[in-house]
């Protein structure tokens, strides 16, 4: 498989902007979730954690320890946009009731950043990392064969 940084570079843009967007309309499905009392909002967001996950892992495969390095950028990139998104996406889950919403929820702000990013960075990271050590575990020969 050829590397190329420029290759990995795309990869790793491509992937920022599918996780932003996948995380913002997670966030939005989250809302609405909670609003209409259907209780399905841990599993959205951990079905955004297991797709940030596969995209960083898909970076490693690609990239080696540069992509690992790469999946933890996205990760910190996507969970950025997302995070400075989530007033919108408050926003745009109350299109269909803002008085509803406004009444259930309140006033609502951003959570702490630091809060927001650390378990997706931390997830991505030594997700990416594991795959990448287990991908070269494959070649070692520990029989000398």
């Amino acid at each position: 498989m050829e590397r190329s940084l420029g290759s990995l570079i795309a990869l790793t843009l491509g992937c920022t902007v599918a996780a932003t967007i996948f995380g913002f309309g997670s966030e939005i499905f989250s809302f609405r979730s909670v609003y209409k009392g259907l209780g399905r909002e841990e599993l959205i967001q951990a079905t955004r954690l297991f797709v940030y996950v596969a995209l960083g892992v898909l970076l490693a495969f690609r990239g080696g320890w540069p992509g690992v390095l790469a999946a933890i950028v996205m990760a910190t990139a996507a969970t950025s946009a997302e995070w400075a998104l989530y007033p919108f996406a408050y926003a745009w889950a109350a299109v269909d009731d803002p008085a509803g919403y406004a009444e259930k929820f309140g006033s609502v702000g951003r959570p702490s950043y630091v809060a927001w990013t650390t378990f997706d960075i931390l997830g991505v990271g030594i997700s990416a990392a594991l795959a990448q050590g287990l991908r070269m575990m494959t070649h070692v020969n520990p029989g000398g064969l």
